[in-house]
């Protein structure tokens, strides 16, 4: 390894172990008791936060039926992991999503021609009816935490139901699109901005959706941290 890094250094190159993402977010979750896991899916995001390390609370929201029922059972047998189906949004109320052949792109948006082409083997194959709720009248749990967000171009409605969650945020993850993969998201740098504006600012990215044609970047996932000192 040595001899690699000393000819690297001869062409000008920097070698470093790679740490995966999610390795990367638990190093920085030391003193944050609670993870809120929005978007929770089947329960990857929290079982890799768990394989890491992180012995936190998690409370993840996911409102698909059979997304859910593999999430719970994720859950199951872990005391301080809690699942609830429900969407989150600005306002309480009903809405229908748009369930993905994969379930992950599933959206309460209309995917875009930019998400078909990235990722041609997925399609929309159904629509359920979903209870939607304000992130802030449904987390009965005020410490400060680690707000993910997974929630397919509603990170600006969850945003706006949950003032009071992001205010005690000390990290905030969420996904960064670069190109408009779902009709009416929030654009990337108005995003960016908003973080910005609570005290959130960019300190790690992840590309993990490229376009297969060309390579191009389309999203990646973002990791937001407040300054705190002596935090």
């Amino acid at each position: 390894m040595r001899r690699t890094k000393d000819l690297a250094h001869r062409m000008g190159l920097e070698l470093s172990r790679y740490r995966p993402f999610g390795a990367r977010i638990v190093e920085r979750l030391e003193g944050v008791p609670l993870v809120v896991d929005v978007g929770a899916n089947r329960g990857r995001y929290a079982t890799g936060l768990r394989q890491h390390g992180y012995r936190g609370k998690i409370v993840s929201f996911e409102p698909l039926e059979e997304a859910f029922a593999q999430l719970a059972a994720a859950a199951a047998g872990d005391g301080d992991w809690t699942c609830h189906r429900m969407a989150l949004g600005a306002a309480a109320g009903e809405a229908k999503i748009n369930v993905a052949s994969n379930l992950d792109s599933s959206s309460l948006l209309e995917m875009e021609v930019e998400h078909r082409l990235g990722a041609p083997r997925v399609s929309m194959v159904g629509v359920e009816t979903v209870p939607v709720s304000r992130l802030d009248d449904v987390l009965h749990d005020d410490q400060p935490c680690l707000l993910k967000l997974d929630v397919q171009g509603y990170e600006d409605r969850v945003l706006d139901g949950a003032p009071a969650t992001l205010a005690r945020a000390r990290l905030l993850q969420c996904e960064l699109s670069i190109a408009q993969l779902y009709a009416g998201q929030a654009p990337l740098r108005a995003l960016i901005d908003r973080l910005d504006d609570a005290g959130l600012g960019l300190v790690d990215l992840d590309p993990f959706f490229c376009d297969p044609t060309d390579g191009r970047v389309l999203a990646l996932d973002a990791l937001f941290a407040r300054a705190h000192p002596g935090w």
